[in-house]
């Protein structure tokens, strides 16, 4: 009798703790899922996107509702020319958490590039309404719609905007104009330094080119568009000929040589390209 009684202590016991012991094993995996993300982050913004592959996908392993892990998977492939399965990942992102705005600012980038202005616009649309006031993000989501031409709202907000401004000065009209450049040009910096840091490069360099041309009376923000540019399109150049590379390792096993040739030519393009800039640069 005593014996049972001491036995139903331990088992009180037991199903007292071992909640709690779950409880602990689980945050234990989800802290070693981040510490995944977060080494795959750092390889990715030195330009090792292959490198950061294994963790991200180490990340989702171990917390399968690791939205952020998703949305940096589908990036990692979208810099890969992975498309397809960018998107895949980006989707599986909002599958988790429809309001993660990281994932539709992404797909909607992704739908600009391959022209489908449609789902485009769905997702500026998403980032735009659930982004706060005055937010980054929620800007660069405006400027898009309004380039896209397709959310009417947003294009009222331009046309009272620029109603308000005919009833100004004009000299006062030209100095507004000359901020809201100067303003823009700020934002591409923005955008253009976000996707140098990223390793999307072809981006950065597309977005500091306006800078270039719209701060010609901001002579500092000019400049050090400039100088990430340059780097940008280094880092370009050396993407690219690590990807043709790889591509034409993988032709060369498939036995398509001349599909190989065409990539070991483009890699040594941008080789040479390289080495023509590095060569200047000494001069």
């Amino acid at each position: 009798m005593l014996k049972l009684k001491r036995m139903r202590v331990v088992l009180a016991i037991l199903f007292i703790f071992l909640p709690l012991s779950f409880s602990q094993a689980e945050d234990l995996v989800k802290q070693q899922a981040r510490d995944y993300r977060e080494k795959g982050y750092r390889l990715q913004s030195r330009g090792d996107v292959g490198g950061a592959l294994p963790f991200y996908q180490k990340a989702i392993k171990l917390d399968p509702e690791y939205v952020q892990a998703y949305n940096d998977l589908g990036v990692a492939y979208e810099m890969r020319g992975r498309l397809n399965k960018a998107k895949r990942y980006y989707q599986k992102a909002l599958e988790i958490n429809s309001k993660f705005l990281p994932a539709h600012a992404n797909l909607a980038l992704l739908y600009e590039k391959q022209n489908n202005i449609e789902k485009a616009t769905y997702h500026w649309k998403e980032r735009y309404i659930n982004g706060k006031k005055g937010e980054y993000w929620q800007e660069v989501a405006r400027q898009h719609l309004l380039k896209l031409g397709t959310y009417p709202e947003v294009r009222e907000e331009m046309i009272e905007k620029k109603a308000a401004n005919l009833s100004k000065d004009i000299s006062y009209q030209r100095e507004q104009e000359r901020l809201e450049a100067i303003e823009e040009a700020k934002l591409h910096f923005k955008l253009g330094k976000r996707a140098f840091e990223e390793g999307s490069y072809e981006d950065a360099i597309e977005e500091l080119s306006k800078v270039i041309s719209l701060a010609p009376k901001a002579p500092e923000l000019k400049e050090k568009a400039k100088k990430i540019m340059e780097k940008s399109k280094s880092f370009h150049l050396r993407q690219s000929a690590l990807v043709d590379t790889k591509d034409a390792l993988e032709y060369i096993e498939n036995n398509d040589y001349l599909s190989a040739a065409d990539r070991l030519k483009s890699a040594l393009n941008s080789v040479f390209r390289i080495t023509q800039k590095d060569v200047s640069q000494i001069r």
